[in-house]
């Protein structure tokens, strides 16, 4: 019994709904969006597991089935493995660029200006509120407790886009 005969009467769509089937999956595999050549492979597919289950041979049926699962896994497989040390971890699909926290080299090293550096709340610090530092607001994290509004406080780590402040102790007299 050659192949042919084991696809039964649907044997030329059978062959033309897989092949579609899986140059969608490949295309859905490698083009960003919303996943439609991959849904339409998908259902290519199941349209050939129908017409074996329903006019051809169901074990054709199935071991397109078990096939078409054997590929997909191994096209996820592929792809991560792509994506962490291959071809794929060298294009523009992944980005290996780290950001330091701050969008302008200046602003970092201004924040870090700041260490040191004392100021007065001005909303609550529950943990994040406004500050005022040399003239300027600035957001910024309480270092531990609530801190109400108009309290002192002092700068005691900036880096990044964070500023962390605690409140500063009152002088004695």
């Amino acid at each position: 019994m050659s192949f042919m005969e084991m696809l039964g009467p649907t044997a030329v769509p059978s062959l033309i709904c897989l092949i579609i089937g899986f140059v969608l999956l490949v295309i859905e595999m490698f083009l960003p969006g919303i996943g439609l050549a991959g849904i339409s492979g998908l259902a290519a597919l199941v349209a050939v597991a129908v017409m074996q289950f329903g006019w051809g041979n169901p074990r054709v049926a199935f071991y397109i089935i078990a096939i078409t699962l054997l590929v997909i896994i191994l096209g996820i497989i592929w792809i991560v493995r792509s994506l962490q040390k291959g071809k794929l971890s060298k294009s523009f699909l992944v980005l290996n660029a780290q950001s330091d926290g701050a969008s302008v080299p200046e602003v970092a090293s201004a924040k870090k200006d700041l260490l040191g550096k004392s100021g007065v709340t001005i909303t609550p610090l529950r943990p994040s509120g406004i500050a005022e530092i040399d003239g300027n607001r600035v957001d910024v994290l309480a270092s531990g407790a609530f801190i109400e509004r108009g309290k002192p406080i002092v700068v005691v780590k900036a880096e990044g886009m964070h500023i962390l402040v605690r409140e500063e102790a009152a002088p004695e007299h």
